[in-house]
């Protein structure tokens, strides 16, 4: 009884921390295309986006430590690097660079949360 006991509380443990990691991803991931976004809309508006595209590397920088536990350290490395490359050319008129960065940006963050929701593939 007492072996049952403890496999069920480390069972309830394991889904917890789960959830937490999938809520935490989702929302940092989430967040971050929200800045991606708001970078791409100015840069599209002929202004300089190279603030917004600093916040955005600033906010993944935060995040960074938390998803580390949750996530391969090599696709937060990637999106890292791929972000500050979008900073480098937010500021440039290379349009076609900018652009092949900030998407992507948003495919490497699309593929992180895809990575880490629940489906029969990544249970069995």
């Amino acid at each position: 009884m007492k072996r049952l006991l403890a496999a069920g509380l480390l069972f309830l443990f394991v889904i917890a921390a789960y959830i937490y990691g999938y809520s935490y991803i989702d929302n940092a991931c989430s967040q971050a295309n929200k800045y991606l976004e708001k970078c791409v809309n100015i840069y599209e508006s002929d202004q300089n986006a190279a603030k917004e595209a600093e916040k955005l590397e600033k906010y993944w920088s935060k995040k960074e430590k938390g998803l580390s536990f949750f996530a391969n350290h090599a696709d937060i490395d990637e999106i890292e690097l791929a972000i500050s490359s979008l900073k480098t050319y937010s500021g440039t008129t290379n349009n076609e660079i900018f652009y092949e960065y900030s998407g992507t940006v948003k495919t490497l963050l699309h593929q992180l949360m895809e990575d880490t929701t629940p489906n029969i593939h990544s249970i069995f």
